[in-house]
């Protein structure tokens, strides 16, 4: 299909995210008892991936402490192999959730053999039940329904964040919590019209050529996903802090052809208000996207989305996603560039050291 119209895959998966939300937390639900047992066992928890995995292990880590008051960092996956003793504490018991659409991550399944060698256990969360990483964890999640075509990830990383949403919940067992992430998908479908105009919207517009996500707290992982998607599909510069950094230097960048896209808390919204205040002294494009705006927020905004969805900052991380995702896909296309076929990039790179071969996939 991808092959007739450029972005067909890419733009049904972006749409069809929120059926998947819908079908995975049953699934995960299904196995609370295994999930308790193994949490149960652990000191710390460690989120751990690569690409977008990482990004969604940098929203997973801070929700999942929040909720559980578990120590929780997240890693890229080749840290834990490459410089444990800068990462791990061997006096200390580890639980690593692995996150691989894929499931074949060359460095996602060595820190996976490493973790084991030290007394770790492991979760995999991933798309292919099949894969090495799903056979050799100690529980494997299989998110099917989230199971992409294209290359870029979109409903598979809101899935993984999803899924690492519902860890916190089961292992917390926050109720109130969990029905918040039930109703993600409901949203979904009554936003999902706004999501893709304010996305086509800003898009096609000719004068931004570069951009910057920040978000604070779990929001910054969706900045840096955020970044990636637009460098992945768009070719163009992008750039990902957390929002109060990015006054400490990357704001000489901000002109009138930069759109700087914050991710509006309810816990840091004063000071996030004022941060867009500032961008927007500078020149810059702003687009916050939000719970609810007010007209204070819209006053300093280029762009405003409003999720309206009532739920917490920890519970409605994946429903800031879906716009800029749209975002991405229709600023490749007025650049006659094919969303789903992102240059240089593929399911697999072969990566060759002395006689090794070694494969890494998204």
């Amino acid at each position: 299909m991808s092959d007739i119209v450029p972005g067909a895959s890419i733009f049904a998966e972006i749409t069809s995210q929120g059926q998947a939300w819908a079908e995975l937390i049953p699934m995960i639900l299904s196995q609370a008892s295994p999930i308790r047992e193994l949490f149960s066992q652990s000191e710390e928890v460690l989120f751990t991936g690569c690409g977008s995995g990482l990004n969604a292990a940098f929203v997973a880590a801070p929700t999942f402490q929040a909720l559980t008051g578990t120590p929780s960092r997240a890693l890229p996956a080749a840290e834990i192999y490459l410089f444990p003793e800068s990462n791990l504490n061997p006096r200390r018991k580890y639980l690593a959730v692995l996150l691989s659409r894929s499931g074949k991550t060359t460095e996602v399944v060595q820190a996976m053999d490493d973790l084991h060698r030290r007394g770790a256990l492991t979760i995999a969360v991933t798309c292919d039940g099949a894969s090495p990483l799903a056979r050799g964890s100690d529980l494997a999640l299989v998110l099917t329904p989230a199971v992409e075509q294209a290359i870029a990830t979109t409903r598979s990383l809101t899935g993984m964040i999803l899924t690492s949403q519902c860890l916190a919940a089961i292992v917390s067992g926050d109720e109130i919590y969990l029905d918040e992430l039930r109703r993600l998908a409901e949203i979904f479908a009554t936003r999902q019209p706004t999501f893709h105009a304010l996305g086509k919207q800003v898009g096609q517009s000719t004068r931004l050529t570069r951009f910057a996500f920040v978000g604070n707290g779990s929001y910054y992982g969706l900045a840096r996903e955020s970044q990636l998607k637009v460098k992945e599909m768009t070719l163009m510069p992008a750039d990902a802090y957390p929002m109060l950094d990015f006054r400490h230097g990357p704001k000489s960048n901000v002109d009138e052809h930069m759109l700087v896209v914050a991710l509006i808390s309810e816990r840091a919204r004063t000071l996030e208000i004022q941060f867009l205040e500032e961008m927007q002294a500078l020149g810059g494009i702003t687009w916050a996207i939000c719970d609810r705006a007010g007209s204070e927020l819209r006053r300093v905004a280029s762009f405003t989305l409003e999720l309206d969805s009532g739920l917490s900052d920890l519970a409605r991380a994946p429903l800031y996603m879906p716009a800029i995702q749209y975002m991405a896909y229709f600023l490749a296309l007025s650049r006659g560039l094919n969303p789903d076929q992102p240059r240089n990039l593929s399911y697999w790179v072969e990566i060759f050291t002395g006689d090794d071969r070694n494969a890494i996939q998204t």
